[in-house]
């Protein structure tokens, strides 16, 4: 059981709400308009950043660092700044660049609040659809046209025939076997969705989608998830079933009855 003291994460969640706000404040205006495009990977992989990416992110730390100077941060596009206490934020400004890039409305900005290296807070900010997804240590909850409402996943009764799976990207994620067994998956649930980046896990807190099983993915990328996704009920593991924090092969389930059954299947051998 952690032990925190309650108002500093209250006082770190309500930092959390001027984040989103400060970040779409710049990556709104900037959606769907020509920028420059950097692409960060080699050879024929494609990882881009953009000036909306760089900013956000810059304006983000300037608000944890006036606010928490003591706190640790580490981020997507910009270095790690190390702390002197136990609390740490990790950012993702734009989680789906690609989709930013293409003009596609479900990228967002995570933002996620970790105490001893266990995530307690987390945002999905979907801003583009002005749609917010946050978890805490005790539930989950969407705000969405200036209405909240509290997240609940839905069960499949542990039936992955009636699941509805997710994945960015299977052929730039997954090596060979991974994609043999993530196929092996798909194959048996009732449809997939690809291409929705983390606005997949809000649609698993939401009770709309069921599975999504990725990889190579980073802490940015996965710790705001842990919190949105277990506060609705769900669950959020490697492939190994066991802690994700630290990104790698991911399973989020919103049925966590569901869990054994995917870990079993997408075993995979050297």
């Amino acid at each position: 059981m952690l032990k925190y003291d309650q108002s500093e994460l209250l006082a770190r969640q309500d930092l959390i709400v001027k984040l989103a706000e400060a970040a779409r404040s710049i990556t709104l205006p900037l959606f769907k308009k020509d920028m420059v495009v950097v692409n960060k990977a080699e050879g024929r992989n494609y990882d881009p950043v953009t000036e909306a990416d760089i900013e956000a992110e810059r304006v983000m730390r300037e608000l944890i660092s006036t606010a928490f100077p003591c706190d640790s941060i580490e981020g997507e596009e910009l270095s790690d700044i190390h702390g002197s206490n136990d609390w740490l934020w990790t950012l993702d400004p734009i989680d789906g660049t690609r989709g930013f890039v293409a003009g596609i409305p479900v990228w967002s900005t995570l933002i996620a609040v970790s105490f001893k290296d266990n995530p307690v807070l987390g945002l999905i900010d979907v801003a583009a659809q002005d749609k917010q997804f946050f978890g805490s240590p005790n539930y989950s909850w969407l705000i969405h046209d200036g209405s909240e409402r509290k997240l609940s996943s839905r069960s499949c009764g542990g039936d992955l025939t009636k699941a509805i799976l997710g994945c960015t990207e299977p052929l730039a994620m997954l090596n060979e076997t991974e994609l043999r067994a993530y196929n092996n998956i798909r194959k048996i649930v009732r449809f997939s969705r690809l291409g929705l980046d983390a606005y997949a896990y809000g649609q698993i807190a939401l009770g709309r989608m069921d599975v999504v099983i990725e990889a190579l993915l980073k802490p940015c990328d996965v710790r705001a998830l842990v919190p949105v996704i277990e506060g609705a009920g769900g669950k959020l593991t490697n492939w190994e079933g066991e802690s994700a924090v630290n990104g790698g092969r991911i399973i989020a389930v919103g049925d966590p009855f569901l869990l054994p059954k995917i870990i079993d299947t997408l075993k995979v051998r050297a």
